[in-house]
């Protein structure tokens, strides 16, 4: 009888090894490969040069682009990565982008919400997306958080924890840096009444007398724009938090099947494709801006925001705290906690939580979810 008992003890043994090993296989190949990592805007800037890091780390890289040609030219710069087409200015893109990630990636761990644009600071009427909304805060705002929604879920497919990374800008905050010229235009949101208005498709022309602004306002202003998008990027994290991070702040670890949410805050690099449009408006004098914001300091290398956005985007929790916004010095080159690049506060309005509940439940309305 004892000699029964023994022959099924290890019989009982045996089954388990035989269950746990191809778990514990998948495990260690999932971390021989390291972290599975979307990009929107992966195909120049700091969002290219984060992805070579991140490939060159060993994670996988899934680019996120408006168009084929500019995931194809991704993948080329970054050295590999999956190229698909993500136009942020098109919600059926976005939708079609979140369809495809979700059946080709079995598990995605970190989704990083980088594409940026930022309209000529002459520009008196505003670009358009698909959708008929002002292009910049349809962009940089409700594309990504379009995109955030959709793929929510997948962040944590399997119990997980996801995170959810964010490049945001030190210009939502008029007391800022950057944030306000000459103590106007600063990112304000007001009422919100302009966000989601579906103006005229003749770029020229504003026949209807709509807001183009997101507090309500009607004259358009292309410098002023950037800077609210960038307040609603904080905005949208201080929310994500509360709905999908287990509330405020976190003082552990995020719980298991939440998601980590960070932004941060890449420095000012007048190199980068996000400054196309003052270089198109005058290249000489745009290019001697860099060049001298270079020399005396106040600028970094793209480099510099690449670093920094792979840094946030693998860096384990006990060092960068879900709900943080990072940021360092003006000019410096920071790109750890431990090099100087750290967490901040945000500005008055960024941390209005009224504010990021009514932005976030009118953004929801406007694409759908």
């Amino acid at each position: 009888m004892a000699i029964v008992q023994s022959r099924r003890c290890s019989t009982s043994k045996k089954s388990i090894v035989l269950f746990l090993f191809p778990l514990l296989f998948a495990i260690i190949i999932h971390q021989a490969h390291g972290l599975t990592i979307a990009i929107t805007g992966s195909s120049q800037g700091i969002g290219l040069d984060a992805a070579k890091r991140l490939l060159n780390a060993g994670h996988t890289v899934y680019h996120a682009c408006r168009n084929q040609e500019r995931a194809d030219i991704a993948v080329i710069g970054a050295g590999g990565g999956i190229p698909l087409v993500c136009d942020l200015s098109d919600f059926t893109s976005v939708r079609a982008f979140a369809k495809t990630i979700c059946r080709d990636a079995p598990t995605l761990d970190v989704l990083c919400l980088n594409a940026g644009i930022a309209p000529s600071t002459k520009a008196k009427v505003p670009n358009l997306t698909k959708e008929g909304y002002e292009e910049c805060i349809g962009v940089n705002h409700l594309g990504h958080f379009l995109l955030a929604n959709l793929m929510k879920d997948h962040l944590v497919n399997g119990g997980g924890v996801g995170r959810i990374v964010v490049t945001a800008s030190s210009v939502h905050d008029p007391e800022g840096p950057g944030g306000a010229v000459g103590g106007e235009g600063g990112a304000t949101l007001g009422d919100l009444s302009g966000l989601g208005a579906q103006l005229n498709s003749d770029s020229n022309s504003n026949s209807n007398n709509l807001p183009t602004m997101v507090d309500g306002s009607i004259q358009y202003n292309g410098g002023k724009v950037y800077k609210d998008s960038k307040l609603c990027n904080v905005l949208f994290c201080r929310e994500a938090l509360k709905r999908w991070g287990g509330g405020s702040k976190q003082q552990g670890p995020t719980p298991s099947n939440q998601i980590e949410i960070r932004s941060l805050n890449p420095g000012f690099i007048p190199s980068s494709g996000l400054f196309r449009a003052p270089r198109a408006d005058n290249f000489f004098a745009a290019s001697a801006f860099t060049f001298i914001a270079g020399i005396v300091g106040f600028a970094v290398p793209i480099e510099v925001g690449g670093a920094r956005l792979a840094y946030m985007a693998t860096t384990e929790e006990g060092e960068v705290p879900s709900g943080s916004y990072f940021s360092a010095e003006t000019g410096s080159r920071a790109a750890s906690r431990d090099e100087g690049f750290d967490g901040c506060g945000v500005s008055v309005e960024a941390a209005d939580e009224g504010l990021a509940k009514r932005l976030w439940d009118r953004s929801a309305e406007i694409v759908g979810v």
